[in-house]
């Protein structure tokens, strides 16, 4: 059976168009990981997990996908900290590596195919600048002093230079990480080996133009290449790195190979924060905006990040605040509401006996697959299919307040049960089983605030106890503490049970 057609927007051609593989059904991408220096904060975790959802749902519509997402273990900003703290460069890469993927699990990212470093890389990358001193596309600058320079990407060589970005050469300032001198023959040329400097501490590997490191840029050409090929199908990143990241990949690497690099570009748009003035600007470690994965992780379930970054198209920016996060959790517990209602559900009832009620949650749930595709084909668009999730658990919700309804209605919320599988597996929101989830929204939320579950589980005991001796005014002035306290009280046969309220 062959894969259903997909649309992406494509940054190179600024259009959304068919996806193209060199080997039908078989994707090979490739995405820009982080830098690791530190803790990544919820701006990265958008990006990432955009691209989780692009793989997952290539996947589930029948693609074998090839995913490459690599690790920045060498560069500056790595040196430097790694300088203040007193340690290898190195080894402060490698835990903030073991951090990042710890964090990532806990938004329940899955793992990429490959996970490449820079340092297990420096013959590729080595092999790929060769390839552009020969060609005439890179030259080594030899400073005042006499030094061996850093070999730099000739911009002016490549006539195709900004094609991505659509910059022209002759308004173009050097990029991000890119320092200026009087070696470099055009302002925008860019280091794709970097001189050592003599710093013991400081990584450098031997080379035909000396001890030293990679550039930033020429790392991702070198990896790609190495899993991936010469040309391969899809390259994503977030939206800052067109110019100068993407740009200067593009042309190293089409340079240095001969070869077209990737078909389609995705880019994703930032998670902003509003600055005291008001303006939304983009969250980053540089400005001190930041709100790290594992503190979010510790107060919500990871699927509350989900959940708020996949109601925004991938592609647009997202405005940040707790409110909006909060209102991510409040739907995320309406969710799995429906869930436990859709699978603990018997019987078999046809729709129209329970009136409209069931007639919409089945219709609603029979038409989901097919609703469902259509906006997720079409560049992967979350916002769409997130609306349509929601009409479909405000449909079994409100079939769930029928008292009838777990004990007739299974047959009726069939189609429901197979349209949640459908979300775990895509979006990656539903994927727990619904106990587990109410368990760990009593624990992170109690945590918040100051409390745990043993302390409310005693007052619950202690209301029982009320209970069960008629002492009614102080089971109902514990139930009033409990409710104060964002705590739902169930009584049933079996006793009572409880969960955390979210939301009003």
């Amino acid at each position: 059976m062959s894969p259903a057609p997909i649309s992406v927007y494509n940054t190179l051609s600024r259009a959304i168009e068919p996806l193209s593989t060199k080997v039908p059904g078989e994707v090979g991408l490739y995405v820009c990981g982080m830098t690791v220096y530190d803790y990544c904060h919820i701006g990265h975790a958008r990006a990432m997990l955009a691209f989780d959802v692009v793989v997952r749902h290539l996947r589930h519509r029948g693609y074998a996908v090839r995913f490459v997402r690599n690790h920045t273990d060498v560069d500056d900003k790595i040196i430097l900290r790694a300088r203040e703290q007193g340690i290898a460069p190195l080894d402060l890469s490698a835990k903030f590596i073991a951090a990042l993927e710890e964090d990532l699990l806990g938004v329940g990212l899955r793992p990429p195919d490959i996970t490449p470093k820079v340092s297990d890389h420096i013959g590729d990358i080595v092999a790929l600048i060769s390839a552009l001193v020969e060609k005439g596309h890179a030259y080594q600058a030899t400073p005042q002093d006499g030094r061996a320079g850093d070999v730099n990407f000739s911009v002016a060589s490549d006539p195709e230079y900004g094609k991505l970005s659509g910059k022209k050469l002759d308004d173009l300032r050097a990029g991000e990480r890119v320092a200026v001198d009087g070696a470099k023959r055009h302002p925008a040329d860019f280091a794709l080996w970097k001189a050592w400097n003599g710093e013991p501490t400081e990584p450098h590997w031997p080379s035909p133009w000396g001890e030293g490191r990679p550039g930033w840029h020429i790392e991702c050409s070198a990896m790609a290449r190495h899993y991936l090929g010469d040309s391969f199908d899809l390259h994503g990143g977030g939206i800052d790195l067109v110019f100068p990241h993407h740009e200067n990949e593009i042309a190293q690497s089409e340079c240095g190979t001969g070869h077209p690099y990737a078909t389609h570009w995705m880019h994703n748009g930032h998670l902003t924060i509003q600055d005291p003035g008001g303006e939304d600007i983009k969250m980053s470690k540089s400005l001190g905006n930041i709100m790290r994965i594992r503190d979010i992780l510790a107060e919500v379930p990871g699927e509350a990040l989900r959940c708020m970054f996949v109601e925004s198209h991938y592609r647009s920016p997202l405005p940040y605040s707790s409110d909006r996060l909060t209102s991510s959790l409040v739907a995320l517990d309406r969710l799995y509401c429906a869930k436990d209602v859709a699978f603990s559900a018997t019987g078999e009832a046809e729709p129209k006996a329970m009136g409209e009620p069931g007639l919409d949650a089945f219709d609603i749930g029979r038409a989901f697959p097919e609703r469902f595709y259509a906006a997720m084909d079409n560049d992967f668009n979350t916002a769409e299919a997130m609306g349509l999730v929601f009409d479909l658990v405000r449909a079994v919700n409100r079939l769930g307040n029928d008292r009838g309804a777990r004990s007739k209605a299974g047959k009726i919320l069939a189609p429901a049960r197979a349209a949640f599988a459908i979300i775990a597996d895509v979006i990656g929101v539903g994927a727990m089983e619904p106990q587990a989830f109410f368990d760990e929204m009593k624990v992170k939320r109690l945590r918040a605030m100051g409390r745990s579950v043993d302390e409310v589980e005693a007052r619950i005991a202690a209301r029982s106890a009320a209970r069960a001796a008629k002492d009614w005014a102080a089971a109902d002035r514990l139930r009033a503490e409990l409710d104060a306290d964002n705590i739902v009280v169930m009584d049933g046969a079996a006793g009572s049970t409880w969960r955390m309220r979210v939301g009003d």
